[in-house]
């Protein structure tokens, strides 16, 4: 909240806790891109839920917006390196292109996947990792 506090985040948690086996600060790394893509690709006043939910063997971790969506060309690529979501030529005024595919990397590194659902008004990343 204290970087975007234009945004509306929420929080979904199921009332016990969950577990992921791994390494926590690679893990913390995923909900972190995921949140700050949210932040950097979505206008003021969007709302932003990011949810946690045990999935028979799996854990589901979803970041999602109501915000202008991923426009369809770049679904296809969005987990790829260097892969961008505006035309800036520069960091500081876009992003390097690396975030999703670092949360892609970590998901598959942890025996996980990450997928992609998004159309205006209705985008969800969700990461799909093993609770044991």
């Amino acid at each position: 909240h204290g970087a975007a506090p234009d945004h509306r985040w929420e929080l979904d948690l199921p009332d016990e806790p969950v577990e992921v086996p791994g390494d926590r600060a690679l893990l913390h790394q995923v909900v972190a891109n995921l949140l700050a893509n949210a932040r950097t690709h979505t206008p003021p006043g969007t709302r932003v839920t990011t949810v946690v939910r045990p999935e028979g063997p799996w854990v589901r971790v979803s970041v999602s917006d109501d915000g202008p969506g991923v426009p369809k060309p770049l679904q296809r690529n969005v987990f790829q390196r260097f892969t961008r979501g505006d035309d800036s030529r520069n960091r500081a005024a876009g992003s390097t292109g690396l975030g999703l595919s670092i949360v892609d990397a970590v998901a598959r590194s942890h025996g996980g996947r990450v997928e992609l659902a998004s159309d205006p008004g209705a985008t969800t990343f969700t990461v799909l990792l093993p609770s044991s």
